[in-house]
């Protein structure tokens, strides 16, 4: 069962669990790994890349599961309980489901103000999608910060690499530099894959995009894809029998048009879309782990680019 709209209530319970337990200070010296929670899979792989065998890696939303919909379980509240850091995505995708787990936890280590709490989006220098004037929650559930779903633009998970690298360093000072010297590794093989990637997805170029969610602008603005609108016209909320006909009809127009979803989606719809507009599909993991063979973000990409090269070759087939 999806979790409602956010409302002014859910801001309000935000902000009174984010005041911190304790002045916030340098990091204290500890034995064993540095224990690090993170809310994304793909954040665990960028948190394991640069720390190595100095952190202990849990990973709080599993790849296949869509993050705004995570149940907030005891059992994460414990593990947040337990963390020296938290890595999360931020821009509000969490917001369902992080605050009260933060509350139960009552962890100072990962309070906001605390070192040991890193807001990845700090390492974006663009956010897509910021709503212009009022949020109405008739729009649907849509992020008044911006689309908070960057990680699936390698280019931007670059720059949550190297701030990773920073931040480790900070709360682990002994190993600071073994932090530094992994990031700028990952970071490079990310460097060299990237032209790789845009590479096979050359031919999708040529082409235009309908997504059925916004998940994927960062991905298609990477890209230099042309996207021509999303299935779910509100985010958060289904699509309209008259707003699906829009697209069908917006698709067969256009011609040469690939589908995109991701394999949590209500796929009934997606297929529907698709056959009726003689559009090919593309479903794509949301994020690394979502499948077998995509625990490592750089294999996640890997198979994200190969099928949408696939459904480009293929006009009118999955």
């Amino acid at each position: 069962m999806k979790i409602p709209n956010r409302i002014a209530a859910v801001a309000l319970a935000l902000a009174a669990c984010l005041v911190p337990l304790v002045s916030p200070g340098p990091a204290a010296a500890k034995d064993g790994p540095l224990r690090v929670a993170v809310t994304l899979s793909d954040l665990g792989c960028a948190a394991r890349a640069v720390g190595g065998s100095d952190v202990e890696v849990t990973v709080l939303c599993p790849g296949g599961m869509d993050p705004h919909y995570l149940p907030a379980k005891p059992s994460l509240s414990r593990k947040l309980g337990q963390a020296d850091a938290l890595l999360f995505n931020g821009l509000e995708l969490e917001i369902g489901w992080l605050p009260p787990l933060l509350e139960k936890a009552r962890n100072p280590r990962v309070r906001p103000g605390a070192p040991g709490m890193i807001d990845c989006s700090a390492a974006l220098d663009a956010v897509l999608d910021v709503p212009s004037g009022a949020v109405d929650r008739g729009l649907g559930d849509i992020h008044p910060q911006g689309n908070p779903h960057y990680t699936v633009d390698p280019r931007r998970m670059i720059a949550v690499v190297e701030l990773v690298g920073r931040r480790f360093g900070e709360l682990d000072p002994p190993h600071a530099a073994a932090y530094r010297d992994r990031a700028e590794a990952y970071a490079a093989q990310l460097r060299e894959r990237l032209p790789v990637w845009r590479e096979r997805t050359a031919a999708l170029r040529a082409r235009h995009v309908l997504l059925n969610h916004q998940h994927w602008n960062y991905l298609c603005d990477w890209l230099g894809l042309d996207v021509i609108g999303e299935i779910e016209h509100r985010p958060g909320i289904a699509a309209s029998p008259r707003h699906v006909q829009d697209m069908v009809e917006k698709s067969r127009a256009l011609g040469d048009v690939v589908v995109v979803a991701a394999s949590w989606d209500h796929l009934d719809v997606v297929r529907e879309v698709a056959g009726r507009a003689g559009a090919s599909l593309a479903v794509l993991p949301g994020h690394s782990g979502a499948e077998p063979g995509t625990d490592d973000y750089l294999a996640f990409l890997d198979v994200v680019t190969r099928r949408l090269a696939e459904a480009a070759a293929a006009p009118g087939k999955e």
